[in-house]
């Protein structure tokens, strides 16, 4: 009998061990009662997004690159597709044509996106992409645009600089024709051409504007930022609005992990871009996320009053020239609300950036 009674005592000793050893290591955070572990409830059901990005564009790359080397995605219960795409001309046509859900994209294709009646959504911000300068030969005597009048400047009519060209010289009482004559011409005919005498000054973009910088063949007088938009398709939006909310919540896991791991997100884009490394960093340190943020809520892609007010101007142009048929009331295209609940999501307390694996 009293072999019994220690063998029933051995057997419920080993039910108790065996039970309380199932729950070591398991996540009891959603036990009754239990705040030790407590963190945002990741959802169980994983949900598809098409994502298009330029193959060539820097900033709009990184992001592109890093979904889909990580599992970012995968941490929000997001799957991607992603699709890096030859020139932001067919990765506009993507979006309008609804093959992709999201899009990463410059803010002059974006207002160009939106004014070909693409039922979307602008829900962020990526920063800087680089810059629109006005240059003038390194030992020119203008310096400053005033100083233009009479001259002739070389730009790439209908592009995001021409439009940021004919604001500077607004600012400074020039008009186009009556005091400047603006000169139709190609990015990589520019240069000849100044230093050829045939214009007095050119306009032109990143990653140009570093590489004559550096080299010492031109100087600004002049400079304005042109900025990556998060497109989303309304319908996705619309019908997934838990997942658009974790994809905004994953762009800000992009912007840290991509600040905190330079070297290798700018190697991952380099054989894309046909872009030595040393203009990668000198080009994308411009942005302020890719340069400065160190924890998670140091990621800036939020619609700011400048964000909104650049995108204005570029919407105004393009209706004025014709690019678009259609008054965009931009600040009804932004979702604001979306980025506040996100926000709400991350913890940045216990939000681990180590658990950013990278899996390609």
């Amino acid at each position: 009998m009293k072999k019994i009674i220690i063998s029933m005592a051995l057997l419920i000793a080993g039910v108790i061990f065996i039970t309380n050893g199932y729950n070591c290591g398991k996540d009891t955070s959603d036990l009754p009662g239990d705040k030790t572990n407590a963190i945002t409830e990741t959802p169980t059901a994983s949900v598809t997004i098409r994502i298009g990005f330029p193959r060539k564009g820097l900033i709009l790359n990184h992001y592109g690159e890093t979904l889909s080397r990580t599992n970012i995605l995968a941490k929000n219960s997001l799957v991607g597709s992603i699709n890096p795409i030859e020139d932001e001309v067919a990765l506009r046509t993507a979006v309008i044509n609804k093959s992709l859900d999201a899009a990463f994209i410059s803010d002059f294709q974006a207002i160009l996106t939106l004014g070909a009646d693409f039922n979307g959504v602008i829900i962020a911000n990526l920063g800087s992409l680089g810059r629109s300068d006005l240059m003038v030969l390194i030992d020119s005597p203008i310096q400053k645009i005033s100083e233009l009048k009479g001259k002739k400047i070389g730009v790439t009519l209908n592009t995001a600089e021409h439009s940021a060209l004919l604001g500077w010289l607004k600012r400074e009482g020039l008009q186009e024709g009556r005091d400047v004559e603006l000169v139709n011409t190609n990015d990589n005919d520019k240069l000849n051409a100044l230093q050829g005498f045939k214009i007095d000054a050119l306009v032109t973009i990143d990653p140009r504007v570093e590489d004559y910088t550096r080299k010492k063949l031109c100087r600004s007088i002049y400079d304005s930022h042109n900025y990556g938009v998060v497109l989303m398709a309304k319908d996705f939006y619309r019908q997934q609005p838990q997942a658009a909310l974790r994809f905004v919540n994953a762009l800000k896991e992009t912007t840290l992990f991509i600040s905190t791991h330079k070297p290798d997100v700018n190697n991952w884009i380099k054989g894309y871009c046909g872009i030595e490394e040393d203009l990668i960093w000198g080009v994308a340190s411009i942005n302020i996320g890719y340069f400065s943020t160190r924890k998670i809520n140091d990621a800036k892609i939020y619609l700011s009053d400048t964000f909104a007010g650049n995108l204005k101007n570029l919407a105004a142009y393009a209706l004025q020239q014709k690019l678009i048929y259609k008054t965009l009331i931009v600040n009804d295209l932004m979702v604001q609300e979306l980025q506040d609940e996100a926000k709400k999501e991350i913890d940045p307390l216990k939000y681990d950036p180590a658990g950013v694996k990278v899996i390609k």
